[in-house]
């Protein structure tokens, strides 16, 4: 039986991800900072302490076949502006590449898959995004992801440990729906919605179609040495979202047309609002530019790499996520 190590195994992700492992006949353990938060049942949890610069590797992933890195710093409540980059820097950045050298040393470790971020290349985009697009990530998220994604070409290039990095859009299903939620949130208020003449295009991703290619990664030749994006069958935009939303919720979406610029218009006094209060007042530009701004992958090179379909529709998905039959 070979052995993979998870990192961020306890987390949203992380427990879908040893969950397939194990049903696939994986021996799968836990790369874990807290050894309270105990992984799914039937994975052996290791402490490593705090990722960064100095994790100590070596007994996670002595006998270990291969990695699935999960484990990064998302949020830091209280952290902003320099204290921000440097924890985002430690953890993401930092703390992936000491753990692609530890994996380049060792002697079992044959491949790393890394789950960096769309957000390593773009939060919003007017083109498509493949894998050839530019980087310009506009965040010290997406500035750490893009340097962990390097980390790990630098570290893993001669070495016998082969590497696939993986740029998921934004990933929803039980337990983390995310802003899926707050959109079903919308709906169940009955309230119409100015939406309907959006006509932006969406790339959302759904928890166990990436498990299904996370794992899948792990052994094939085709993928070694490459970065891809990834999504869901489908691509929407937010009102076809929110119509499906409806749909697998019961909730039937309520959309009427108001023009851009009056749409524009109401943020900006939202923006003046929140600089008064000194939070936001939901109705912002930057609000506004999620809800109504294009993010949009083309995932064709990992479905013929790997080769890949998403085992589950978006509508699939969403009624998962949100406990409908």
């Amino acid at each position: 039986m070979k052995t993979v190590l998870v990192t961020g195994a306890t987390g949203f992700v992380g427990k879908f991800v040893c969950e397939r492992l194990l049903a696939d006949g994986w021996s799968v353990r836990a790369a874990v900072r807290d050894p309270a938060r105990q992984p799914p049942p039937g994975v052996q949890s290791i402490p490593v302490g705090d990722i960064g610069p100095d994790t100590e590797w070596s007994k996670a992933l002595d006998g270990a076949d291969a990695v699935i890195h999960l484990a990064a710093l998302a949020h830091q409540v209280g952290a902003k502006g320099e204290e921000l980059r440097r924890a985002f820097d430690r953890v993401n950045a930092d703390g992936t590449r000491a753990l692609a050298r530890a994996c380049a040393a060792s002697s079992g470790v044959r491949r790393l898959v890394f789950v960096s971020s769309i957000g390593a290349v773009a939060t919003l985009s007017e083109t498509v995004i493949t894998e050839s697009a530019a980087p310009s990530p506009d965040s010290d998220y997406g500035r750490g992801k893009l340097a962990a994604e390097q980390a790990v070409r630098d570290e893993l290039r001669n070495s016998r440990c082969g590497f696939v990095i993986i740029r998921p859009p934004l990933i929803y299903g039980p337990g983390n729906p995310g802003n899926m939620a707050r959109l079903l949130s919308l709906l169940k208020t009955g309230a119409p919605l100015p939406l309907a003449g959006v006509r932006n295009r969406r790339s959302f991703l759904y928890v166990e179609n990436l498990s299904d290619a996370l794992v899948r990664c792990i052994e094939s030749p085709g993928v070694a040495g490459k970065t891809y994006v990834i999504r869901d069958g489908e691509t929407c935009s937010t009102p076809e979202l929110l119509r499906l939303l409806g749909e697998v919720s019961g909730r039937p979406a309520r959309l009427f047309s108001v023009p851009m610029a009056v749409m524009n218009g109401l943020a900006g006094v939202g923006d003046m609002l929140s600089a008064i209060a000194g939070r936001s007042v939901g109705l912002d530009t930057y609000s506004l530019e999620r809800l109504t701004g294009s993010l949009e992958v083309d995932d064709s090179a990992l479905r013929r790499d790997l080769p890949w379909t998403p085992p589950f529709s978006m509508r699939e998905g969403l009624r998962r996520t949100f406990g409908q039959p």
